[in-house]
């Protein structure tokens, strides 16, 4: 009987993977960095009283697996603890912060090994966490299954966007894009199947050799909250949720504003933002900053398109949320989402702000085809809900 060992850091889509494991029967145990049901965090939640708990100790309490991992769920406290010190005191240097994430990515598949693979006979890795694990397991026979949730490709792509706007975002050292050359090229030595989310991340794969009949597609999915939401759209207002960054192109957005300005229609970014919102480029947006997601649900209930020019990513979840809430999407074939072009809305060529502004025009002007995008795109929505979302994983992993 096939037995996983899941590793992830973090809680990526609520610790989704371990736990459609785990209720199939398929977990043997599932290794991840801190959470609040487990090890040290769990005695940290029984210390502080909820009055106390600010900022990322409050969210790093907050960090809860599902109820049927408490029993399978290990954690790597003291590696994690080093990790978070060594972030805090590499500031912002680029180079000393990629090294304290390398040593505690290397820290961590040591920490599993000494815990232990049991029965393993199956590891699944998130982005191929844990050092050199992959290349262990393969030594001991266990298959090895990766899940790749950016395009590979990220770093070259972001790197040719930061060099033409170096007064929005600064280059990436040539010893980072090194370094995470060779240790992805290890990964795709050292992995039997590759799990993507996208046509684009499989595309990225092929630049490292990575043949198609190792990857598999398996799409993301959407919360069923919002279904729940009643757009009732305000003409003209145009929004874009995430991080405002040159790798998802707010910068092309900006473009394409500037281009509709006579139009008086009303560009919405909720998300983090930095320098970029000083930008010439960026003038017509209207930035909200980091927002509750209360608010942000808020924000899809009142929109009137959605847009998100991405230039690299894996399959980006907001354009999942967009369409749940039954707004038309405008997006690249980089952002590898569901959306269908002419049906929930537009793939338009990245870095072309003039094709991104035609489609604005056309579905703000044409209500028709807005309204018809807008229920085309709830009901695409949902043949991703985390069930869909199970049933294709584990047809995969049955393979």
């Amino acid at each position: 009987m096939k037995r996983f060992i899941a590793l992830q850091t973090g809680a990526r889509r609520n610790y989704a993977v371990p736990s459609i494991l785990e209720k199939s029967g398929l977990l043997e145990v599932f290794y991840t960095d801190l959470c609040a049901d487990t090890g040290l965090v769990a005695k940290l939640d029984r210390l502080f009283p909820k009055p106390l708990r600010r900022g990322a100790l409050n969210q790093l309490l907050n960090r809860r697996v599902p109820p049927n991992l408490k029993e399978k769920v290990m954690t790597c406290d003291w590696a994690a603890l080093r990790y978070l010190a060594r972030q805090k005191l590499a500031g912002s240097n680029p180079i000393k912060q990629h090294q304290a994430l390398s040593t505690f990515n290397q820290e961590f598949g040591e920490t599993v090994l000494r815990k232990g693979l049991g029965e393993a006979t199956h590891i699944f890795s998130m982005f191929g966490e844990g050092g050199s694990i992959l290349e262990f397991a393969k030594q001991q026979g266990i298959k090895t299954i990766t899940e790749i949730y950016i395009s590979p490709s990220t770093h070259r792509i972001v790197q040719a966007e930061r060099e033409q706007f170096s007064d929005v975002e600064p280059v990436i050292p040539l010893e980072i894009i090194q370094k995470d050359y060779a240790w992805f090229s290890k990964i795709c030595e050292f992995t039997d199947v590759f799990i993507v989310p996208s046509q684009f991340v499989e595309k990225g794969l092929k630049e490292f050799g990575v043949t198609q009949e190792k990857c598999q597609i398996v799409p993301y999915a959407v919360n069923d909250s919002w279904f729940k939401l009643n757009n009732r759209p305000t003409r003209g207002r145009i929004l874009f949720v995430g991080t405002a960054e040159l790798r998802k192109g707010i910068h092309v957005l900006g473009m394409a504003a500037q281009k509709l300005s006579d139009r008086n229609y009303e560009f919405r970014v909720a998300g983090n933002v930095s320098v970029v919102r000083q930008h010439k480029l960026t003038q017509s947006l209207n930035f909200l900053g980091r927002i509750p997601r209360t608010q942000v649900q808020q924000e899809y209930t009142q929109a009137d398109i959605f847009v998100l020019p991405s230039l690299a990513e894996g399959s980006a979840e907001v354009t999942y949320e967009a369409l749940a809430a039954g707004l038309p999407v405008i997006t690249t074939e980089a952002a590898g989402s569901v959306v269908r072009d002419g049906i929930e809305g537009f793939i338009v060529p990245e870095r072309n702000p003039d094709a991104i502004a035609a489609r604005i025009e056309e579905l703000v002007e044409n209500r028709q085809l807005r309204s018809r995008m807008a229920a085309a795109a709830r009901e695409r929505a949902k043949d991703f809900s985390w069930d869909h979302y199970a049933q294709r994983l584990l047809a995969v992993l049955a393979t």
